[in-house]
């Protein structure tokens, strides 16, 4: 399994300016990790891998989005998209499902982006795993995963609380305010 070492050195051979930052606790959802890094949601960006016609690609949307499955059907010309078990998720990145970084995979896959992922100056991506996150300039980002960019996110129901990994029992999670 991949770590958030392997993030960092594929990032420092491409010099590319970035900080892993390390998590107080797990971060399990964009949400919470917003929460822990005191930034909006919208900077988060979830790195997320859909099955298109049987064939993995990265997706990348913003932490206060979705990524819509009808809209990627239709954008990217696949019959089926069905997003990712945890098992496969792994499998191919290298990475368990709720820490993938945009980079540093364990398999080359296309990436698809939705532009509005890159509109902040800086974003926060997985980070390798679930106590770290990937700070780096959105330019960057764009430049080293070179997305074909679609419009593919849809507004998040306000409080989803996706969770993509299990969470012990010791560590709290905040209810989201209705």
């Amino acid at each position: 399994m991949r770590s958030c070492s392997d993030v960092h050195n594929l990032l420092l051979e491409e010099g590319i300016p970035h900080e892993i930052v390390h998590l107080p606790s797990l971060s399990t959802t964009a949400q919470r990790a917003a929460e822990l890094l005191g930034v909006d949601t919208a900077e988060v960006v979830k790195s997320l891998v859909f099955y298109m016609d049987d064939e993995p690609t990265l997706v990348l949307v913003p932490g206060n989005s979705v990524a819509d499955e009808d809209r990627l059907r239709s954008t990217l010309g696949c019959r089926h998209v069905r997003l990712a078990k945890a098992q496969e998720v792994l499998a191919v990145t290298g990475y368990r499902r709720g820490a993938v970084p945009p980079c540093g995979l364990a398999t080359s896959l296309p990436v698809v982006a939705d532009p509005s992922a890159f509109v902040p100056p800086v974003v926060y991506c997985g980070g390798g795993t679930t106590t770290t996150m990937l700070k780096l300039r959105s330019e960057d980002l764009r430049r080293l995963v070179a997305p074909r960019l679609e419009t593919i996110a849809a507004a998040s129901s306000e409080g989803s609380t996706t969770t993509w990994v299990a969470v012990p029992k010791s560590v709290r999670q905040r209810t989201p305010k209705p």
